[in-house]
């Protein structure tokens, strides 16, 4: 890793990703390879067992796979080679293979992901696909938020995942509470009343503790939403675990109580949940489209923005995670000079660039990964904008997915 080894914000959209992209891929026969190396790893150790791997590849019968299963296995060792194994502090996974789509036509490449969390395990894997369960695992959501929507007669439970919102289940009390059957005292009947509303808050509160009370201090806390009284009345019952009551956060009033409901608790509870990520990413995006419709400090567009950040004028870099364009690396092989070309549509090719002149491809990168190599040697802030909610979706589609914010503007 750079001068930093704690793990940004960007680096596990970069993560995500990344793994969501090589899950895609599938090889003919066994013939896409994986190697986990964790940080400490002995250098000769790993190496031995590629050059072993590759006379053992003799054995293979098709000679496809043969050829394929060793130019994966060279092409792993020359890279180990050419980064002199220095593996980034919480290891490093390689995956190599053949990709090609194509019967009969061969496309090896390689990839490298860093792990977000310290790699523990070693791992050489040969199979039709890359091997990503360890580092799925990792994904797993660090800040959750329950979200409950209740009146008399329904409750929806969600949570809220950084920026999305799942629902657990939706209830209803079965009670309708329009008719009063003859002969039944006034009376009577109010008590019945009570008596089902109480067993619905018994039965989802039961539902709240079973659903919240396993992510323990992941939980960052519960809003509470609904028409009228009843969400006050359903905390005040006692029947959420006290270790829960503790983290309601507030209630907030809407007009539903089902999935809707729960949608306009994320869309209210902008208070409350000022740090969660899709208020922070819903806020960013604003500001950016803000300061661009008063012609202020913003720009946007790939050679724009790259031009402000060589000037050191960004302030905060914001790059969709959608993004799909590839930078590829090249080697102008009589200037020996270094040329960077931004690939949008994903038609480049190496044999028609600049004609009659050598180059050699030294590397393919997402553009994600070249942007936020670009905003560490400028010290700029990135910001990766999902596109889970409406601003984030209109910054992909409205202005490319690659924008800044400025911190002074040339006159």
């Amino acid at each position: 890793m750079s001068h930093h080894d704690e793990v940004t914000k960007g680096d596990e959209a970069i993560f995500k990703k990344k793994i969501k992209k090589f899950s895609q891929y599938s090889g003919r026969g066994t013939e896409l390879i994986t190697v986990y190396i964790p940080f400490n790893t002995d250098r000769s150790s790993v190496m031995n067992q590629l050059t072993d791997e590759i006379s053992q590849s003799s054995n293979i019968k098709s000679p496809t796979t043969r050829k394929n299963v060793q130019g994966a296995l060279r092409r792993l060792i020359n890279f180990l080679k050419q980064i002199d194994f220095k593996i980034p502090k919480l290891g490093l996974v390689v995956f190599s293979g053949n990709v090609s789509e194509t019967e009969g036509r061969t496309d090896i490449k390689l990839f490298t992901i860093k792990p977000i969390k310290d790699l523990k395990t070693k791992i050489y894997w040969c199979d039709s696909k890359f091997h990503l369960e360890p580092l799925q695992t990792m994904i797993k959501p660090s800040r959750v938020y329950g979200l409950i929507t209740i009146d008399k007669n329904e409750a929806t439970i969600a949570t809220l995942l950084g920026k999305r919102y799942e629902i657990i289940g939706r209830f209803t009390s079965g009670y309708s509470g329009k008719m009063r059957a003859g002969g039944q005292s006034a009376a009577r009947f109010e008590r019945l009343r009570e008596e089902e509303e109480q067993t619905f808050y018994k039965r989802i509160s039961e539902k709240v503790n079973s659903a919240f009370l396993p992510y323990e201090e992941k939980l960052m806390g519960l809003i509470i939403g609904g028409p009228g009284m009843t969400k006050t009345a359903f905390i005040e019952t006692g029947l959420i675990d006290h270790r829960l009551k503790k983290k309601i956060l507030g209630t907030i009033d809407t007009s539903y109580t089902d999935e809707s409901g729960i949608r306009e608790v994320v869309q209210k509870s902008e208070e409350l949940l000022k740090d969660t990520d899709m208020m922070k990413e819903r806020m960013l995006v604003t500001n950016f489209l803000g300061e661009l419709a008063k012609d202020g400090l913003a720009t946007y567009g790939e050679k724009e923005v790259m031009t402000a950040l060589e000037m050191g004028q960004v302030e905060t870099l914001l790059v969709s995670e959608e993004n799909e364009w590839i930078v590829y690396k090249i080697k102008n092989l009589a200037t020996e000079k270094i040329e960077i070309v931004v690939d949008k549509k994903g038609d480049f090719k190496l044999s028609t660039y600049r004609n009659n002149v050598s180059m050699e491809l030294i590397e393919e990168i997402d553009y994600l990964d070249y942007m936020t190599e670009k905003a560490e040697e400028t010290s700029t802030k990135l910001e990766i904008v999902s596109n889970e909610t409406p601003e984030g979706d209109q910054f992909l589609n409205g202005f490319g997915g690659i924008g800044a914010i400025l911190r002074y503007k040339l006159n």
